[in-house]
């Protein structure tokens, strides 16, 4: 190509490009979709208030957060409102919504004074309550015979359930250490990579590659082409799969 054709080549480029912005309405900044547009609205939270608040093992931020108190009717908000479990209908709902958010609300009822001096000596289903508090505060939902929860506790609850019977207590405990599982899981005291269901109490199993399993464990299995060998425990349990070994930030 000659230097009079690639010069001709250059000005008709130079004029499409001038008639492009013309023919335009001046801007030619190139925008995001998110540049000036507003977010979507938050949906709603599932709860007005809730004493029976779960929080999701999944680790994700914000954390999901589930609530399990019964009640005659659920919130509007509520988009999975089921019976109550109980072998007979008691006119009782349960909302089985998750919700993503840092901070899941109030309780409903106003805990007790919590205590530095523990109620229970081992719990299978410590509850650590939303308050944003350090240490924080603790519940035990294991279900009691009633003689030993009055025995234990300054406050006894009725446990869900169709007829009267097991005691929950309701005594909330302040201090940085909730104490033992009273029913050894599989993988230990700790797990990391924990996997349950959302069933209440959900069904576990934990993932975490291990020097040895834990001598609860029934079922472990090496894992293949690990060097030094791993293992992992493949049992099941039914109940919370218990605190994580690390913290969140060196997993």
């Amino acid at each position: 190509m000659s230097n009079t054709s690639m010069a001709i080549s250059t000005i008709l480029l130079f004029l499409l490009a001038g008639l492009a912005v013309a023919a335009g309405d001046g801007d030619t900044m190139i925008r995001l979709p998110s540049d000036g547009a507003k977010a979507p609205p938050r949906p709603a939270k599932p709860w007005d208030c809730c004493d029976n608040i779960e929080m999701s093992p999944v680790e994700i931020f914000p954390p999901l957060y589930r609530c399990n108190d019964e009640v005659k009717q659920c919130s509007a908000a509520c988009k999975e409102c089921v019976e109550a479990p109980g072998d007979f209908p008691r006119g009782a709902f349960v909302c089985r919504d998750w919700y993503s958010t840092e901070d899941p609300g109030h309780m409903c009822t106003a805990p007790d004074q919590p205590t530095k001096k523990k109620p229970w000596k081992c719990c299978d289903n410590i509850v650590q309550l939303p308050q944003r508090i350090s240490p924080p505060f603790w519940r035990c939902d294991d279900e009691l015979e009633p003689s030993k929860c009055a025995a234990a506790c300054k406050s006894c609850r009725e446990a869900p359930g169709p007829f009267p019977g097991p005691l929950i207590c309701d005594d909330i405990y302040w201090g940085t250490d909730p104490g033992p599982f009273c029913t050894p899981r599989p993988w230990g005291k700790c797990c990391d990579k924990a996997f349950c269901n959302k069933m209440n109490p959900p069904t576990c199993r934990c993932m975490d590659e291990v020097k040895s399993c834990a001598a609860a464990c029934k079922d472990c299995k090496r894992v293949k082409s690990s060097k030094p060998p791993r293992y992992v425990c493949k049992d099941q349990f039914t109940g919370q799969p218990g605190p994580m070994c690390k913290p969140r930030a060196q997993n």
